[in-house]
């Protein structure tokens, strides 16, 4: 069975549900310009190794198999909830820049009892179960992206909570990994 078509319909369930929850956001008070340029050059560095060495992209770190694609499938899906769920959480609240919203929460219900960026950590399972269900290094690269591109969003996002909750965010972050539930 090819779940290649499964995996589509996933994210593109994801992108209907991110597109119209983005209607109707609080006002940002205070937000970092330095993300959106530092992800585009990234992005575009990643196109350009792309474009020049597709054969590598293409090629196959895992074999075709059954239990891969299933195995890829199902953490695509559960990456996928996950997101959607943090996201449903965060409300208003979210922005796809780093950035305090007017009037901003610190919400630590939901997902955000197990991650601080449960968004990320949906969508970095969501990508990883994409990449192992294909099997070709092209996803798996664009995994190890976007993880260090997450890992650089968050620090700018941990220093604005910081900075806006103080304390309280101090002691969220005691009790609540960045990522990985319980890990990291």
């Amino acid at each position: 069975m090819n779940f290649r078509y499964t995996i589509i319909a996933l994210w593109l369930i994801w992108l209907v549900y991110w597109i119209v929850s983005a209607f109707g956001n609080k006002r940002t008070a205070q937000t970092s310009r330095v993300w959106r340029i530092m992800a585009l050059l990234v992005l575009f560095g990643v196109f350009a190794l792309w474009q020049n060495f597709p054969a590598f992209f293409d090629q196959r770190f895992l074999p075709r198999t059954f239990a891969g694609a299933l195995t890829g499938t199902i953490l695509c899906a559960l990456g996928i909830a996950f997101s959607i769920w943090a996201r449903a959480i965060l409300g208003r609240n979210w922005s796809s820049n780093p950035s305090i919203k007017e009037g901003h929460e610190l919400v630590q219900s939901g997902p955000y009892r197990f991650a601080r960026h449960p968004i990320y950590t949906g969508l970095l399972l969501a990508i990883l179960g994409t990449g192992i269900a294909s099997g070709k290094y092209g996803d798996i690269m664009l995994f190890l992206t976007i993880a260090v591109m997450f890992t650089i969003k968050l620090r700018i996002e941990e220093s604005l909570m910081q900075r806006q909750f103080a304390e309280q965010y101090t002691e969220y972050r005691k009790h609540t990994k960045a990522l990985i539930p319980f890990v990291l």
